[in-house]
């Protein structure tokens, strides 16, 4: 018996040792900031592996469909009574399966941003998360329309100029496939992107970073890269720059004319 009670006693003194020299997980605040960290950083993980799952899913339905997307896109070229042609065994398939990865990344941009929002959600505040919610609606709408208006205006009047000019000493066009959908994708997606701009000039009037009237002074300057993004956007000839440039101007004033009756917080920008 007295050997048992030393053996207990010994036992509870290296216990009280071992639990006295191990400091607690609060001192200096490393421990709690390495788990914040780690915590933030499987958050994004996950965030990310869902959103590549949601791409592959319709990627891979998308390259099923790929036929009857591509009669979809052809419809301006077809209206024109142009046909296409392939030039090497593999276009075809390469051309499909470029359209399937843009089918799944448009597809799949609104459920990323959904996943941006909900990852930076905590760290914002009232009028911040009504923002970010009001943010989350407009860019895909604004994107769709954008790639929208290109497909059914801006692409035909570019088509047309490309044909009429091919045609205008004899030459026969020969028009590819691929670089077909290659000219439709950029025309798309340059569209959908500019039409972004004016939702970043609005929230900088409601911020308070700047103000319509300052921005107007520089009209001239906006004028000028408007259509010199224009340039770089789209495929390089006058038709296709100042069919994207004008729409993009005159949204321009639009935003402008908005941003006069929206309330403002923070200071004004400066206008001296």
């Amino acid at each position: 018996m007295a050997k048992e009670t030393g053996k207990k006693t010994e036992h509870s003194a290296e216990r009280t040792v071992v639990s006295e020299s191990s400091p607690p997980e609060s001192a200096g605040g490393s421990g709690t900031g390495l788990d914040e960290w780690t915590e933030h950083l499987e958050e994004l993980r996950r965030r990310i592996i869902a959103v590549l799952a949601v791409f592959t899913a319709v990627t891979v339905p998308a390259f099923a469909l790929s036929e009857k997307l591509a009669a979809f896109l052809m419809a301006p070229v077809a209206d024109l009574g142009v046909v296409l042609y392939t030039f090497n065994p593999a276009e075809k398939f390469l051309a499909y399966l470029h359209l399937a990865v843009w089918t799944g990344v448009i597809f799949s941009a609104p459920f990323c941003l959904l996943q941006i929002g909900l990852f930076v959600w905590p760290a914002l505040k009232g009028k911040e998360r009504r923002w970010t919610v009001a943010a989350l609606l407009v860019v895909p709408v604004l994107f769709i329309t954008g790639s929208g208006l290109a497909y059914r205006f801006l692409s035909p009047v570019v088509l047309r100029f490309f044909l009429l000019f091919a045609t205008g000493d004899g030459v026969q066009p020969l028009w590819g496939f691929r670089e077909y959908l290659g000219m439709l994708y950029a025309l798309m997606l340059a569209a959908g992107l500019l039409l972004q701009t004016p939702l970043l000039l609005l929230f900088s009037f409601v911020l308070g970073i700047t103000t319509p009237k300052s921005v107007a002074r520089f009209r001239p300057h906006i004028i000028l890269l408007i259509f010199l993004v224009a340039a770089i956007c789209t495929p390089p000839d006058v038709i296709s720059q100042v069919a994207l440039g004008v729409p993009l101007y005159l949204l321009f004033e639009l935003t402008l004319f908005i941003g006069r009756f929206l309330p403002r917080s923070g200071s004004p920008g400066r206008d001296t």
